[in-house]
Order: C-alpha cells, then sequence, then structure tokens
C-alpha cells in the first residue's frame, strides 16, 4: 500500500496565489507516483475571497481539504491545526505564497526514506527583500540559535517534511506560545537540512511585516531561554558591584584628601540608569508571566469553524 503524505498550507488572504499553488502542487505529485496525498489548507480567517478559491480548487482536485478557522490565530494556529487533522505517514509544513518551492517535497521525501524523521529547508540566500531586513533575519537567527542552546539551526524555515511519530509528539502538546521550529528541534529525532534559494513572493503582498518578525523572534527566545532571566541577574549583580565601588572611591576620597565629588547631575544620570535597567528587567519578567498565564488559561490554539472533504 503506498504511503500517504499530508501537505498542511496555512492561507491568510492568499487569493492571488492558490491557483499557481494547485497547479505547481499538482506537478509535484506527479513526479513521485510512487505515494498518496492529501493536501490540507487552513483557511485562517481570511477577508478576501480565499475560501471561495480554495473551494474552487477542491472541485477541481478531490485531494485538497480546506479546514476554515474562525478567526486568524496566527501562522503557528494554523499549522497545530492542520497537523491535527493530518492521518499521513508524514506531513509536510509550507507556506501558500510559494517562497516555499513545492518542487522541494520529492526531496525531503528522499531524505525521508532514508531514514531521517525531520528533513528541514534552510535559507541560503532571500530574493526580494531589503538588505536592511535580511540583516534582521540573519542576527534574529543568530540569536534564537545562542540563547536557544544551539539546539535550533539557524536559518531553518517551517518548510519541511515530518514523519508522523514526530508531529504526532507535537499535537500531543498543548502549549498556546508555540515556535514550532523551536519544538521540532527539542523534540530529537534523527533531522538533516536541504540549503536552497528563497523566491520571492509569487503574488499578494507578505503578511509578516517588522511587526510580526520581531514578534516571531521574541517567541523564539522566551520559548526556550532562560537567559534574559539570567541576564537580570547578571546585570543586577555588576550594576551592585559598581555601585558600591564608586561609594568606596567617594568614602576614600573624602578620608584621604578631605574631597567631596560634587554634581547633582552625576546623581541624577546614575539613579535613571538605575531605574531604566529595574524597568527592562520588569518587563522581560512580566513577558514570562504573560506566558505563564497564557498556559494557566487553557483556551484552545484554535477554533475551526467549517470542514470541507473530511467527510
Amino acid at each position: 500500500m503506498p504511503k500517504l503524505i499530508s501537505i498542511v498550507i496555512p492561507a491568510f488572504n492568499e487569493e492571488d496565489v492558490l491557483e499557481e499553488l494547485g497547479s505547481r502542487l499538482k506537478a509535484m505529485m506527479a513526479t513521485v507516483p510512487g505515494y498518496d496525498f492529501e493536501i490540507i489548507i487552513v483557511e485562517n480567517g481570511s477577508s478576501d475571497t480565499t475560501l471561495d478559491k480554495l473551494l474552487a480548487l477542491r472541485q477541481e482536485c478531490p485531494l485538497v481539504k480546506v479546514v476554515q478557522l474562525s478567526r486568524n490565530f496566527g501562522y503557528e494556529g494554523a499549522i497545530t491545526a492542520g497537523l491535527n487533522y493530518a492521518r499521513g505517514d508524514a506531513a509536510v509544513m509550507i507556506c501558500a505564497d510559494l517562497q516555499d518551492p513545492p518542487e522541494m517535497i520529492p526531496q525531503f521525501i528522499k531524505k525521508w526514506e532514508q531514514g531521517y524523521d525531520v528533513v528541514y529547508a534552510i535559507i541560503k540566500r532571500r530574493s526580494g527583500v531589503s538588505m536592511w531586513r535580511k540583516f534582521l533575519y540573519a542576527n534574529a537567527y543568530r540569536t534564537i540559535h545562542w540563547m536557544g542552546g544551539r539546539v535550533i539551526p539557524q536559518n531553518v524555515t517551517e518548510f519541511r517534511l515530518m514523519d508522523r511519530k514526530v508531529y504526532s509528539v507535537l499535537n500531543s502538546m498543548e502549549e498556546r506560545n508555540r515556535f514550532i521550529r523551536g519544538i521540532v528541534a527539542w523534540t530529537g529525532f534523527r533531522q538533516t537540512g536541504i540549503p536552497f534559494n528563497r523566491p520571492a513572493r509569487f503574488a499578494g503582498e507578505s503578511k509578516a511585516d517588522m511587526l510580526t518578525a520581531i514578534t516571531t523572534a521574541m517567541n523564539g527566545i522566551f520559548s526556550f531561554s532562560y537567559i534574559p532571566l539570567k541576564l537580570a541577574i547578571l546585570i543586577g549583580f555588576v550594576v551592585s558591584l559598581a555601585s558600591f565601588v564608586g561609594i568606596f572611591l567617594e568614602v576614600g576620597l573624602f578620608l584621604i584628601y578631605g574631597q567631596v565629588i560634587p554634581g547633582y547631575y552625576s546623581t541624577l544620570v546614575i539613579v535613571l540608569f538605575l531605574f531604566g535597567i529595574l524597568f527592562l528587567f520588569l518587563g522581560i519578567m512580566g513577558i514570562y508571566m504573560e506566558r505563564i498565564y497564557d498556559e494557566v488559561k487553557q483556551r484552545p490554539i484554535y477554533v475551526v469553524k467549517e470542514e470541507y472533504g473530511f467527510e
């Protein structure tokens, strides 16, 4: 019996790319005839005609199944929904905007058949992105890699294939603040990467603005690292030590030379600096507390409005 590959695709306001996406997926599947496929597209609260285009695509290709969410639950929520519906021996996560080339999926399958449980794509070069954004992406990946204990590979994307036993572990997790790249790396298993040059979007506008990119990077850091909290302790110790040294220096100058160090301005600067450090790390602790609060509430990661093709 042929192995089943589930292709999971989140889609938010992607009406301009869906026809091309369907065409390229069908062409890709024709190159690996020894496998069965199901295509699970998660409509993530779009405000355009994405759902209508998906239902039309389903009429042309019965392999397409559509999960409509009640609103936009973010990329991680949509991917989680798709993986929960997947039935395949392996699942492929891919973006709808065609920056993740479907033509790479046969390479993923080949590596999977060689015994790898996770095969992910590694970005070598980005097209259609400003130099400033490339710089931010590169340094965000380095920071996440370092703060995450060097578990999360650099320049890795969510575009990947996972064996059923891997995505079953993800499905069993109940984390609300998800950073799937990190979670998959954390699970272990045998993993490998395939480098590729990431093309620009086929059409439409990117949904990942600068704020979204920064939020994603922060999510990666705070999900897999306690270093910010440890830095708070370290910097607090250094600042306190510097304050004590300043006090002893002032007392010593007064006792030895009778010299008093004047200046309200320097005192004000030091006080403002210390309060700045204090509020910075109160903010860091607040972020961790916010994440704990989200987990305690135990709200669902996504809410399904309608299903098409799962009968």
